[in-house]
């Protein structure tokens, strides 16, 4: 695991790429059933943002809670839980799993007012806002005096392995864009507060490529924005994409996942 220290950037930031938050919407009901037989990165990062956390306070928000996984543990640190997802399926898989307050909601839209959480944890769904920068200025105004705000998201390079691939095969990317880590500092200072990012490369190993592109549809990541090939993908196609796809010593395909870790204070 590699760990690198991200200082902000001067470079202008370029515009988002649109999100489409129904098929985002679609794509994670879809997934809701069999989300955590998938989520081995979500695991990962989600703990490393508890680790970021406060032990205890009075309200605390789950934001992007998905199916919930890591709300039990939350609840442990705060008084009263709230949990929002854009998705209803997922909301209902977490209900089932720790006393929490369901908000069904857009994440961009904000639907809670500043200065009225203790703490927010945010696994892994920045990357689905369509205005990251709003997003973290936003969400960082919800904070109480002395509140914390940890964040996890992708960043550009992520998948590099499979996007390569992709594109020897037929010139598309066929994965998500991701934020670069000098934009993402740019947009941190951007929020006025105090604030930290820190960056890691995580790797998942699949013994065939057909398990990486099953844990990408079972979460819900499979790609919802920008250009997409149109059709289903053949059987030649797909014999030709794992022949491309790099392989370690042990012939298995490896993901590389780029990681930040980032800190806001309230």
């Amino acid at each position: 695991m590699d760990t690198t220290q991200v200082t902000t950037g001067v470079t202008t930031p370029p515009l988002a790429e649109p999100i489409d938050k129904q098929k985002v919407a679609a794509a994670f009901g879809r997934a809701a059933h069999s989300y955590e037989q998938h989520n081995e990165l979500q695991r990962r990062s989600g703990n490393a943002l508890l680790a970021r956390l406060p032990a205890w306070a009075d309200t605390g928000l789950d934001l992007g809670c998905g199916s919930g996984w890591f709300a039990p543990e939350l609840k442990q640190r705060a008084n009263q839980l709230l949990a929002l997802d854009l998705s209803p399926d997922m909301l209902q898989q977490a209900t089932r799993k720790a006393d929490i307050q369901p908000i069904c909601a857009d994440m961009d839209a904000m639907p809670l007012p500043e200065q009225s959480l203790d703490w927010i944890f945010a696994n892994l769904c920045l990357q689905w806002s369509a205005d990251p920068a709003a997003w973290l200025k936003g969400w960082s105004a919800r904070l109480k005096p002395g509140g914390v705000l940890v964040f996890s998201t992708l960043l550009a390079g992520s998948l590099h392995e499979l996007e390569n691939s992709w594109r020897q095969l037929d010139g598309h990317a066929h994965i998500n864009r991701f934020v670069a880590p000098e934009t993402l500092a740019h947009y941190l200072a951007a929020t006025g507060r105090r604030w930290q990012l820190e960056q890691v490369d995580e790797q998942l190993g699949y013994p065939q490529l057909k398990g990486l592109l099953l844990d990408l549809k079972g979460i819900g990541a499979n790609r919802v924005n920008g250009d997409r090939r149109p059709g289903l993908m053949g059987k030649q196609a797909w014999q030709r994409l794992n022949l491309i796809y790099p392989k370690n010593n042990q012939g298995h395909c490896v993901a590389t996942y780029r990681l930040a870790y980032g800190v806001i204070y309230g």
